[in-house]
C-alpha cells in the first residue's frame, strides 16, 4: 500500500487567508493538489492534514476523491503536521510521499520518476528539486532596513533548491520524525530529518513550474503555468 501524506494546515498569514481554499477556474487549490495523486497509479490512498479549525471545509473540499481516506489535524508547524499524518497510517504502508498542499502543478510524471529512482538507487528517501538559476550570497550582520553585509558567494553547481513530492520509506520517516520530536529538532523538509540521523537521500530532477503557493503573487504565476503544464500525462 502507498500513501500520500499532504500537509495543508498552514494558515495563510504571509498570503493573508487560507491559500489551500482559493479558488482558480472553479477548483480551490488543494483540489489541483490532490487531483493528481487521485489519477496517479502509483498511489493507494491519500491523507490530507488540515487546520484544526478548517477540517468540516476540508472534507466538503475533498469528498468526491476517492483515494482521500481521511483528514486529520495539524500541528503548529509543518513538521508536527506531517508527524500527525505519519500516525494516521501506521502499520498500513511501505512507502509514504509527502507533498505540500499549496504545490498544485505537481505532475503524475514526477510522482512516477519518484518511485523510479527509489527502486532503482535502493534508499531511504527521495526528493525532487532544480539546479538555482541566480548567483547566491551568505550575508552575515543586517545593516540599516532588509539590508545585510556579503560574506561569500556559494558555488551554485553544488546547490539544490528543494521541492515536494518527497518519497520515503515509511517506516524510517516515521522513526525519524517521532526522534526529531522527541529530541526538540526542527528541520526545514521531511528530507532533512533523514539526513540529521545518518540516512541516505536521492535527489532527481524537479520542475520549476512546481512552485510553492506562498504569496498573492505566486498565484499569478500558477494562473500562467496551468494554462502550459500537462499534469495527467
Amino acid at each position: 500500500m502507498r500513501y500520500a501524506i499532504i500537509p495543508a494546515a498552514g494558515k495563510g498569514k504571509r498570503f493573508g487567508k487560507k491559500k489551500q481554499f482559493v479558488k482558480v477556474n472553479g477548483k480551490t487549490i488543494i483540489q489541483f493538489t490532490v487531483e493528481v495523486f487521485e489519477k496517479s497509479e502509483f498511489i493507494d490512498r491519500v491523507v490530507v492534514v488540515a487546520p484544526e479549525d478548517a477540517i468540516k471545509e476540508m472534507e466538503k473540499e475533498l469528498e468526491h476523491f476517492s483515494k482521500v481516506e481521511a483528514v486529520v489535524k495539524g500541528g503548529c508547524e509543518r513538521q508536527s503536521s506531517v508527524l500527525n499524518g505519519l500516525k494516521a497510517i501506521e502499520g498500513k504502508c511501505k512507502e509514504v510521499i509527502v507533498h505540500d498542499g499549496v504545490r498544485p502543478l505537481v505532475t503524475k510524471k514526477l510522482i512516477s520518476e519518484l518511485f523510479g529512482a527509489y527502486q532503482d538507487y535502493g534508499v531511504e528517501g527521495v526528493i525532487t528539486a532544480v539546479k538555482p538559476k541566480d548567483t547566491i550570497k551568505v550575508v552575515g550582520a543586517n545593516l540599516e532596513g532588509n539590508d545585510s553585509l556579503v560574506i561569500k558567494t556559494l558555488n551554485r553547481e553544488r546547490l539544490i533548491l528543494v521541492q515536494t513530492p518527497q518519497l520515503f520509506n515509511y517506516e524510517v520517516l516515521y522513526r525519524c520524525h517521532k526522534k526529531a520530536f522527541e529530541e526538540g529538532f526542527w528541520g526545514t523538509d521531511d528530507a532533512s530529518l533523514l539526513e540529521h540521523y545518518g540516512h541516505t537521500v536521492v535527489a532527481i530532477k524537479g520542475d520549476y513550474r512546481n512552485i510553492k503557493i506562498t504569496t498573492p503573487e505566486d498565484m499569478e504565476i500558477f494562473k500562467i503555468f496551468l494554462s502550459q503544464i500537462k499534469r495527467f500525462d
